[in-house]
């Protein structure tokens, strides 16, 4: 052994190649714990046990004369840009300061200058086709009788006197504040209309607006027609270009969303109702609305009170909260757009709270009404959500076999059909605005059936049932809304009526029905719900698009209208919906304009070829021999009496 170790050494390199470690070649290499500075001058356990040589390694650092000619290059070119930069920045601010001094020169000389025009009313300008400069905006002084909006340069300004807008405001407080109560009583009886105009321009004229629908003035339809466009214009202005600073913004928002700007684009995209309820939803996490404990830490920069009673406005500020979820839900539901947020969640403690808990307190009438609602449209998400999984091709679909979604649908059917029978006789009780309660659960069983439409392995005699609900539902939102003034309605109650109008159609323009009677008994309905949306023909434009596609329908051949229904596989089918299968309350919408589509795309059908075709009668519960009934459903009876 000592032997052995005589004959191995440490070896301990030159210290002035580099620096020497600790640890020997072996050992590092190994990542091994080294004792070789222990053991010196004989080799460390590891070598010794392997009979190696040990040496400790080291590390190299060579400089060449190479290298340093570069870094002397690097610092010279380095020193002579930070020299011309010196130079440059003194150039600069040579040039600020002269810029500095030939502005206070040019202010000294005009005192008096006018003020360049708002981002808005360039871009006006530019779609204008005049090429001369506008005149000089027209604005309300303190001391004036007249308020003036003019936002927007394509059209012609709007004007009214104090006592026009005295008028109006009264009318918004008499019959449009109560479907929307987010402003307390106080707001109207010390309200400073020439004040409120200057501090919330867009809430002001937003009031206006929503009171001419109603006609308290002359000339309410043309000035609506007008004020859209100032309004479109103002909006853009005061919510994108500006940052908002007021809770009166959101209630703005909040009044163009509850009866919203006349829409008559195909796009969903350029609805406006989807780009407020963005707006008022960022708005509301900003301002600390879904926080109201919690408000003073959101709001240092807004202006948050709405009444002088600290417990009144909190209140206030919750009412606006609810009903920007109440809107949305609405609003994404009608227009066939998931209301789910990226985060996953649809809900939080004040809608979870005002919902399931409030709603069975003993609260105030009115409060009642907004957490009923409140509870309805969660309802209708929820119903429209698990439908719709049931329906499109999603990941929980796709592993279930047809048999399971089918009875899955069933189920929800049933389910909610229970669920709504029993919220109508829990939010029954109370007097306020029970009517519109009413018609938004009928709406949401409506939404509920509508989904029976589709493809589904059932019977035609079950289909018939589920057609005969539809048909019921429909009645009962009739007789609830008969005696109400369409345009005054908020979108709660307008949405219902143009829904069922579209639904009892597509069933009158279909076999399905069993009798004559039936189809005489829907057609009295459709002609009721088109009076009540189309009785004044100077509001017509408002639903331009629902008139032109009932108009465009009804001109349809039944025989045309039957031979597109099918299904995937080519063969005859009763199901009245089939291009569409997610989100059936707008798909419903989508078919009826398809529809007309393939009919103006293809060529006329002559008369032998309508007397030529064969339908399978039988496929829609029709005998072959019921010749009348037959020759009835051929006959194309209009839908207008």
């Amino acid at each position: 052994m000592t032997q052995k170790m005589n004959q191995l050494r440490l070896i301990i390199p030159d210290a002035k190649q580099g620096k020497v470690l600790k640890t020997c070649v072996r050992c590092r290499q190994h990542k091994t714990k080294c004792d070789a500075i222990t053991t010196n001058p004989f080799p460390c356990s590891h070598c010794f046990k392997k009979n190696l040589s040990c040496k400790l390694d080291m590390v190299t650092t060579k400089r060449t004369t190479h290298t340093n000619v570069v870094n002397n290059e690097v610092y010279e070119k380095l020193t002579n840009e930070v020299e011309d930069l010196k130079v440059v920045l003194d150039k600069l601010i040579e040039r600020r300061n002269n810029m500095v001094k030939l502005l206070i020169q040019r202010g000294a000389a005009i005192q008096k200058e006018n003020m360049t025009p708002s981002v808005s009313q360039i871009q006006s300008c530019i779609q204008t086709p005049e090429d001369i400069p506008m005149t000089p905006t027209i604005t309300a002084s303190p001391t004036s009788d007249a308020f003036v909006i003019s936002t927007n340069k394509s059209v012609a300004p709007i004007a009214l006197t104090h006592k026009q807008a005295h008028i109006l405001f009264n009318n918004y407080e008499s019959n449009f504040n109560k479907y929307l109560p987010i402003f307390p009583d106080e707001f109207f009886t010390s309200l400073d209309l020439v004040k409120f105009n200057q501090e919330n321009e867009l809430l002001f004229w937003c009031i206006v607006f929503t009171s001419y629908l109603n006609n308290p003035i002359p000339n309410c339809s043309d000035n609506y027609k007008v004020l859209a466009e100032h309004i479109k214009s103002l909006v853009v202005e005061k919510c994108w270009f500006q940052t908002p600073r007021s809770v009166y913004v959101i209630s703005s928002l909040l009044i163009l969303t509850t009866w919203p700007i006349p829409n008559n684009s195909g796009k969903i995209g350029d609805h406006l109702a989807i780009k407020f309820i963005s707006t008022m939803k960022s708005l509301s996490y900003q301002f600390g609305l879904h926080k109201l404990e919690f408000i003073d830490e959101f709001s240092h920069k807004t202006k948050m009170n709405i009444s002088k009673d600290i417990n009144l406005n909190n209140l206030i500020r919750e009412r606006i909260y609810k009903f920007i979820n109440i809107n949305s839900n609405y609003w994404l539901i009608s227009l066939g757009l998931s209301n789910n947020n990226y985060n996953g969640f649809t809900q939080d403690y004040i809608i979870n709270k005002s919902s399931n808990i409030d709603i069975y307190k003993d609260t105030s009438p009115c409060d009642h009404y907004i957490n009923s609602m409140l509870k309805i449209s969660m309802i209708q998400a929820k119903l429209n959500e698990n439908m719709n999984v049931l329906l499109n091709d999603t990941n929980e679909s796709i592993m279930m076999m047809p048999n399971q979604i089918n009875t899955t649908k069933l189920i929800n059917f049933n389910m909610f059909e229970i669920i709504l029978n029993d919220l109508s006789k829990m939010l029954g009780k109370h007097d306020y605005l029970d009517n519109l309660i009413s018609v938004s659960i009928e709406y949401s069983k409506l939404q509920l059936f509508i989904y029976s439409l589709s493809q589904s392995d059932i019977t035609i005699l079950e289909y018939k049932k589920y057609i005969t609900k539809i048909v019921n539902c429909s009645f009962t939102i009739l007789t609830l809304v008969k005696d109400l003034q369409f345009n005054q309605l908020p979108a709660y109650y307008k949405l219902p009526i143009e829904f069922s109008l579209l639904i009892l159609i597509r069933i009158f323009k279909s076999p399905i029905l069993n009798s004559y009677s039936d189809y005489q008994f829907v057609k009295n309905l459709i002609n009721q719900f088109y009076k009540i949306i189309f009785s004044d023909s100077k509001w017509r434009f408002i639903n331009s698009k629902l008139a032109k596609i009932v108009s465009k329908f009804d001109k349809l051949d039944n025989l045309f209208i039957i031979d597109k229904m099918k299904d995937v596989n080519g063969n005859p089918s009763f199901f009245l919906v089939n291009k569409m299968k997610n989100y059936l309350c707008f798909s419903l919408n989508y078919e009826l304009i398809w529809l007309i589509f393939e009919r103006e795309r293809s060529d006329k059908m002559d008369e032998q070829s309508k007397g030529n075709k064969v339908i399978n009668w039988d496929t829609f519960g029709i005998s072959d021999d019921n010749y009348d009934f037959i020759n009835y459903i051929k006959s194309n009876e209009s839908v207008f009496i």
